[in-house]
This record gives structure tokens, sequence and C-alpha cells, in this order.
């Protein structure tokens, strides 16, 4: 499972098969530019179609929480760039992590992903780590921590925490930690990294859609980033922890059919286009500080060739990426702490 501290908060050529993740060859040239700073924890981005983009902040828990001591405060938030105006739409929502020293980096979850709700407002996909239980002994406005919620009215679309809490699917130690989200038709597609499921929420109702295989050593799947190609095709990654381990699987009839291997703590994909699959990973090795540079892969979806699009050892603990649909990919980079960037890559 994806625990709290695994990616941001102290508290992932063949014709046939299964490939294993090797570099094309191919010279990529690449730009890479500042959007955004000053972010608070963010975590995704979502390019939506009339160029504008949305940041889910994971806020800084409660400003003044005493160190050694975990808060729950109202500094979440859904941060938005449209054009030449950019800045929080969505301010107050819930965000909890420790408390830290004078000039240490301000850790926290929160607001994981956001998606724009067709009724208006925001769709956010809060971040938890615990069990019903645990969120509940954070208080009556932790409730929406684990969760998808709409802002317009503060409904609960789908709770996570308490689909594992009550039904546990991998049978493991209860634990929830929803990462992110797309939306299928009119239902939601959501990975919980804590709870190693894939799960589907249509008409108010949610269910299991798989539990993500195990890894080497009977390691936790840890699903983090879903994306779907146009022809319908979902993508779905594991993170693995160590080199190598991390894994992406397309989604068959079947669940989940094993498509790419050898990659490195995969924590997002998305779809670009000409089809191509881009992966963010968190860190090249195990996760640990102090922290090394993330990396961009294309992987072409029919000869399943790996290339990394250079970023000059630019990314650091990026978590989240989209591709617009001019191919521009943006990505959530120096996602813990409080100077976190939105970056735009060209290649």
């Amino acid at each position: 499972m994806l625990a709290a501290s695994a990616c941001v908060v102290a508290v992932p050529l063949a014709a046939a098969g299964p490939a294993t993740a090797a570099d094309s060859g191919a010279t990529v040239k690449s730009t890479v530019k500042v959007v955004a700073s000053g972010l608070k924890n963010p975590r995704d981005v979502t390019a939506l179609a009339d160029g504008s983009l949305l940041v889910a902040e994971s806020g800084e828990g409660l400003p003044g929480c005493p160190v050694g001591q975990v808060c729950l405060g109202k500094t979440g938030a859904v941060y938005k760039v449209k054009g030449s105006w950019q800045g929080r739409v969505v301010t107050g929502l819930p965000s909890f992590g420790p408390g830290a020293a004078p000039g240490a980096a301000v850790q926290a979850l929160g607001p994981a992903a956001v998606l724009p709700d067709p009724n208006g407002g925001y769709l956010v996909l809060n971040s938890g780590g615990f069990d019903s239980n645990g969120r509940a002994a954070l208080g009556p406005e932790a409730k929406t921590l684990g969760t998808l919620t709409r802002t317009r009215d503060g409904s609960v679309v789908a709770d996570y925490v308490d689909h594992e809490t009550q039904l546990n699917p991998d049978g493991r130690e209860p634990y929830s930690n929803p990462w992110k989200v797309l939306r299928s038709g009119s239902a939601y597609l959501a990975t919980d990294a804590g709870a190693n499921t894939v799960l589907r929420t249509a008409g108010g109702t949610t269910t299991t859609e798989f539990v993500l295989p195990t890894n080497e050593n009977d390691r936790d799947g840890v699903p983090t980033g879903i994306a779907r190609a146009a022809d319908g095709t979902t993508y779905v990654a594991g993170l693995g922890v160590y080199a190598g381990q991390s894994r992406i699987y397309k989604v068959g009839p079947q669940g989940p059919e094993l498509w790419v291997t050898g990659l490195t703590n995969v924590v997002d994909l998305a779809v670009a286009p000409n089809g191509d699959l881009i992966a963010l990973t968190y860190t090249p090795g195990y996760l640990e500080d102090p922290p090394q540079p993330s990396k961009v892969l294309k992987i072409d979806p029919v000869t399943k060739a790996v290339t990394e699009i250079p970023t000059g050892d630019r990314l650091i603990m990026g978590t989240g990426l989209d591709v617009n649909r001019d191919g521009k990919v943006f990505i959530v980079n120096n996602a813990r702490g409080t100077s976190g960037e939105l970056l735009s890559l060209t290649y």
C-alpha cells in the first residue's frame, strides 16, 4: 500500500506480452517553463478543453501546528490557470499534516486531484491515509478526506475510506489513500494507492473494479496513475518501490493485463493526442531523501518503446501530469512543501 510517507508526506520493445522498459535511442528535444509557483503541496493537474488548467493543492495542514503533532486545517485548495490569469478558485478544503519546525518543509495530505463538475464547480478527490476510525479521530471536519466531493454543495460522491474499511478487497490491513481519478462516461474511476484497488463510482454506488496484482516478493500493487486513450483503452500504473519494479497495465475484459515492466516509481499517466502514453516517475530509485530527479517518459502504444523526455533534471518530486489537446505536457513539481510549481514541457 502507499503509506502517507511514501510519496509526499511523513506521518508509483515488444510485439507481444509485457515489455521491459528500455530507452528507444531516439533523441528528444524539449523546453521546460514555469507556469505557476508558490503552490502548497500540489498533487495533480487537469488540462481542460478550453486551455485552462486545474491544480489540486493539499495545502499546509494547520498553520502553527506544534512540532510532533498532526493537525487538521482548512488550507486545501483548487488552483486555476486560465490564459494570463491564475489563482485559487476554491479554498478552505480539509488539509492535515504534522507540525514543521521553522524553515522546514510543511507536508500535508488533502486535495489530490480535481475535475470540473458538469453541474458547476469542481469534483475534488481528497487523499486519506487511514481507515474510518482513523479519519473519525480527526473530528467531523475531516469527513471529506478520502472521498470524491463536490465543491458546489460539499456533497460526497464517493467515500473510498468507508468502502475500504467495510470491504477491504485486498484482504490486507484496511487503509485508504485515494490518488487519481478520471471520468468514465457518467461514472468515475479512481485509484486507491493505500487499498491497492481501482474503484468505480456510478449512480451513487462505489464498487471495486479490481485489485492490482501484487509485485515481486508479494509487495502491494499500489495503483497510482490512471489514463484513458481516445479508443477507450484504460492504463493503470503500479508504483513499485525499488528500481525497476513499477508496472503499467492495460485494463482488459478480465481486468488488468500486464503491459510494460521495468519502470521505477510511476506516479501518474496521461495520453497525448498522438496516442503516446506519457508517464511521470517520482524518483529514479528507492523512495528516500534527498529527493532525486523525477522523469517524464513517453511510451509508444504499439511498440511499447520507452523514451525519456529530457527535462535537464529540472523535476524534483513530481506527482501529477496531464497533456492538453496541443500535446503540451503540464507537470506538478516540487510537490512536498509550500514552494510547489506547475511546469509546462514541450517536446
